[in-house]
């Protein structure tokens, strides 16, 4: 049985509904068990993407944060 590690790929992202941005590049975790995508604020902030709504989650550390 091979060991487990950790897998990253890289994404690219966009906003869909402004064409002029240059879309970005970037390396995620993969995590086989999530149910959302989430990015980080500054990657939000360059595509100028709009929240939608905000949720509660629980992160690997068992914390619980609302989220954007």
């Amino acid at each position: 049985m091979e060991p487990m590690g950790l897998i990253r790929t890289e994404i690219t992202l966009r906003n869909p509904r402004d064409r002029s941005l240059a879309p970005v590049t970037a390396s995620a975790l993969v995590d086989t068990g999530a149910l959302h995508l989430c990015i980080p604020e500054h990657l939000a902030i360059q595509l100028k993407l709009e929240q939608l709504e905000e949720r509660e989650v629980t992160t690997a550390d068992g914390i619980k944060r609302l989220c954007a």
